[in-house]
């Protein structure tokens, strides 16, 4: 990590002001819906930059597979008084789902749509897991757009081990899907605690994603492999990663840093999968310290 970037992140915790976000209680009504011109009606949830904070690119979040917009919210305050907009993917949250298509490429031309309605030329994207991997598509394709990335339990393919739990798992899924259920406990599980609350309302909310996005998606993810588009990434780039994530192992991410070797990264020991949950205050000051003012 750069010099300035590593004594902003240490000093983060004594001097950084937390940005005001909806609470959780609130999250639902916070959110805002824009029509695509060729794509589905996306809700998001925008937090402006306060008066007379720095001036910043607007940062765009992207969240993981049958998550939502909400699954920014704990670190959301600990990114900095800038303008952030937390999407909801299509076929996700509060988004429009309709039957076709949930591959990257839809996510990334969806986000290009996006901010095309929303006057914003150019943008600094955080993406986790699912989000993680339409933001390199999306930076790949569209540079101009694109100043910074931060990729979040991000990989280039989903490998072969959490690709067959998913695909035995994901086909056999009835509705009403039940959100403490034995697999949606354990599509929640995560090494390190985190406020039951918030994750049973994250279970409730996947749980309400349609079958045929969590199919579609997933029939997507498993024919999926970003490695030409990543090495053809020219954003500067940070990559997050918890050696306990049990979706995404070493070996990916060593294909990842292989494909982005100009990327910074780093390793958050014994966290797993969601580090937006397991550790929302450190996460955020490392990507604060990264993105910049």
């Amino acid at each position: 990590m750069r010099g300035a970037a590593l004594l902003a992140f240490l000093l983060c915790g004594a001097s950084a002001v937390l940005a005001q976000v909806p609470s959780q209680a609130d999250w639902n009504a916070a959110r805002e819906a824009v029509d695509l011109p060729d794509g589905p009606a996306l809700a998001f949830v925008e937090v402006e930059a306060p008066e007379g904070a720095a001036a910043a690119d607007p940062l765009i979040l992207l969240h993981g597979y049958t998550d939502n917009s909400r699954s920014w919210s704990l670190v959301m305050p600990h990114l900095g008084e800038r303008r952030m907009l937390a999407l909801d993917l299509r076929g996700h949250g509060r988004s429009e789902a309709p039957a076709c298509c949930y591959g990257i490429d839809s996510f990334a031309h969806d986000l290009l749509g996006f901010m095309d309605a929303m006057g914003i030329e150019r943008a600094d994207l955080a993406g986790h897991s699912l989000g993680a991997m339409t933001a390199i598509a999306f930076a790949a394709a569209h540079p101009e757009r694109v100043d910074r990335i931060v990729l979040i339990g991000a990989a280039l393919s989903l490998p072969d081990a959490a690709a067959d739990w998913l695909w035995q798992t994901v086909p056999n899924l009835e509705a009403p899907i039940d959100p403490e259920g034995e697999f949606m406990l354990d599509w929640y599980w995560n090494p390190t605690p985190v406020n039951e609350a918030f994750l049973a309302r994250e279970r409730a909310e996947s749980a309400a994603v349609p079958l045929h996005v969590w199919t579609g998606t997933l029939q997507a993810l498993v024919a999926t492999d970003l490695a030409f588009p990543a090495a053809r990434v020219t954003a500067p780039t940070l990559i997050l990663w918890g050696d306990q994530d049990p979706l995404f192992d070493g070996a990916s991410q060593d294909r990842l840093r292989e494909a982005m070797p100009g990327a910074e990264h780093h390793v958050f020991p014994g966290l797993g999968h969601n580090l937006l949950w397991e550790s929302p205050a450190e996460l955020g000051g490392r990507i604060r310290a990264f993105l910049g003012p």
